[in-house]
This record gives C-alpha cells, sequence and structure tokens, in this order.
C-alpha cells in the first residue's frame, strides 16, 4: 500500500509546514518566557564592589576577666562576649587597623569598671558597660565609626 500524505505530518518535508511549526513554537516560547521570568523574580543590577546594604557586625573575642574583692583577693570571674554594630556605609575594613588597640582600650575599661565594684552583688551591668565601651570606641576609632556596642553574653560564676 502506497505511502498517504495526510497534510498533517508530513516529516518535514513540506517548506510551509516546518515554516508554521517553528513559528508555534517560537509562540510558545514567547509566551513562556515572561511567566519564568516573573517567578524568578526581577533581575537586580549589579552590586558595585565595597557596597554596604544593611548594619554590618564585627564579633569580637569573648573577654573573660578575674573579679577581685577589697583585699585584692579573686572572688569570681565575669566574661562577655561582644559585637560592634558599625554605622551604616563603614565596613570592618575601617576597624581593622585599630581593631586590637580598641581591644586593648575595652580590657583596660572593664578591668577599671570591675576594679570599681568588685565588692557589689554583680559586676555587670550591661547600661553601665555598653555606655562605656561605645565611649572608648569613639575615642579609638573616631566618633561615628560604631553605632552600638553589643552585649551578646554575659556571665558571673564564682571562683571555687
Amino acid at each position: 500500500m502506497p505511502h498517504r500524505d495526510t497534510g498533517i505530518f508530513d516529516g518535514g518535508r513540506h517548506p510551509l509546514r516546518r515554516g508554521v511549526r517553528l513559528a508555534l513554537v517560537f509562540a510558545v516560547l514567547l509566551i513562556a518566557l515572561p511567566a519564568v521570568a516573573a517567578e524568578h523574580g526581577p533581575s537586580k543590577a549589579p552590586k558595585k564592589e565595597g557596597a554596604v546594604e544593611g548594619p554590618i557586625f564585627v564579633k569580637l573575642p569573648p573577654i573573660v576577666l578575674p573579679v577581685f574583692d577589697s583585699q585584692n583577693k579573686v572572688t569570681r570571674q565575669a566574661g562577655l562576649v561582644l559585637a560592634l554594630e558599625l554605622t551604616a556605609g563603614k565596613t570592618e575594613a575601617d576597624i581593622e587597623p585599630s581593631r586590637r588597640k580598641l581591644y586593648d582600650a575595652f580590657l583596660t575599661d572593664l578591668y577599671a569598671l570591675y576594679d570599681q565594684s568588685g565588692s557589689a552583688h554583680r559586676v555587670i551591668e550591661p547600661g553601665l558597660i555598653k555606655q562605656r565601651l561605645q565611649e572608648t570606641s569613639d575615642r579609638v576609632l573616631g566618633p561615628g565609626i560604631v553605632h552600638e556596642v553589643l552585649i551578646q553574653q554575659a556571665f558571673e560564676r564564682a571562683r571555687r
């Protein structure tokens, strides 16, 4: 029995039908592409290198210091884990040259604070510590670098 051409599917032999199929495929793609693009969200322009969005937080190493009583005897330890919230537009690179100097100044301030309140029931007073360390940050790094000194963890432990 000879092959009968129905005209619908001719195996791509007829140039007009091949063009119609290509046009249909193109039309489906053109309709589908905007939906796919919307599904994946709007494309964002590439960010500039070094651009900062939102606050930057810089973690500092834990600080654990002895607390002395009036007879210069170690009665307990007090520890803090601090982070610095930098002012908008500032990066960790802005504090890096003075990071050790700032950490040393924090140690000095905390020793002084703990010495003043060593006989008190608690030596860690978050409001006082944050205010004092903020002043130290402004003095060491310059004003406008550190937005806030954050206390992430604090503990006091009696010496055994």
